[in-house]
């Protein structure tokens, strides 16, 4: 134990994930108290966390993302929702990642498969579950298929069934919007996509600074990722490729299009989660070490700023 580091004890304990738990209840406690938002309105919001946060651990305890059977990615998920009061009542974006990251695993158990359609299908159909939440997530269909496509899995019946699984949520929308003589149901969340504000930066400090911790822990984990992930088999180097190219994705949209910002932010923690959960696990040495040091205090530093500029 004495010739473990901070970085180890921290990241591969087993007491870090309840202790975590314990500090994000309490952050979203203080925070509604703080702000007069009732505890019902925080819940939902805080549950559908808890829900990724499980699907995170499902995820790599099936796809062997890290390598070893670790929670680092869910605790470090719950510490980034933790600093972003602002998100704590707003549930879409949520429940838009849950649902996309639903999809993912579905799209990875599709990996090399014979028949893929069937993985496929359901992929596609949370994905558009997900987008009648957050009609943008549409935008990220090509992704899947880039997905599917490197993972071996697209063919001529697995993209017609694609194509199927994500309609399928809208078919429902559609029958529901005509017999209840509300059209206009069905045709919002197209309208909500074409409607395109015009391209711009973040003008937000918060939300500046948020995302720039989140870009500088990305990068390094996605680094850390692609360039030292010759341990790895194949099957885990496409996975993780996969939330590399996923999580430049949310980023480039989120500073073109900064009202996108609180839908696609909890997809961009899922992303920057599974890279730097893997990147704290399994790195090592000084310069590690200093890295996870300051990206705690940071971490620290980044809720109390955005809670300042909250209240």
């Amino acid at each position: 134990m004495r010739n473990k580091t901070l970085q180890s004890l921290i990241a591969t304990g087993r007491f870090t994930l309840p202790v975590v738990i314990l500090i994000s209840i309490g952050c979203w406690t203080a925070v509604g108290i703080g702000t007069g938002v009732p505890a019902l309105r925080l819940l939902p919001s805080f549950a559908l966390c808890g829900l990724v946060g499980y699907l995170l651990v499902e995820t790599n305890n099936t796809f062997a993302l890290i390598r070893v059977r670790a929670s680092a990615q869910t605790t470090l998920y719950l510490l980034l929702a933790a600093v972003s009061p602002a998100l704590y009542s707003l549930y879409s974006g949520q429940a838009a990642s849950a649902c996309f990251l639903l999809a993912v695993i579905f799209l990875f158990r599709s990996y090399r498969g014979e028949h893929t359609s069937a993985h496929l299908f359901h992929a596609f159909a949370f994905v558009g579950i997900g987008s009648l939440f957050v009609p943008q997530l549409i935008l990220f269909v090509p992704i899947l298929w880039i997905g599917a496509y490197n993972l071996q899995a697209l063919n001529g019946k697995s993209f017609v069934a694609s194509f199927m699984g994500w309609a399928l949520p809208y078919w429902f929308l559609l029958g529901y919007a005509y017999t209840s003589g509300k059209m206009d149901l069905f045709f919002s969340p197209f309208q909500e996509l074409a409607d395109f504000s015009p391209l711009g930066l973040l003008s937000d400090v918060s939300q500046i600074v948020t995302l720039a911790y989140l870009f500088i822990l990305f990068v390094v984990g996605a680094w850390h990722a692609i360039a030292l992930g010759d341990e790895d088999k194949l099957s885990t180097r496409s996975y993780l490729r996969f939330f590399v190219l996923l999580g430049v994705c949310c980023i480039v949209l989120i500073g073109l299009q900064p009202v996108l910002y609180t839908c696609l932010l909890p997809l961009l923690w899922v992303c920057t989660s599974i890279l730097g959960g893997r990147l704290f696990v399994l790195s090592h040495g000084r310069a590690s070490n200093i890295f996870f040091t300051c990206s705690m205090v940071a971490t620290v530093l980044l809720f109390a700023f955005n809670l300042w500029t909250l209240l």
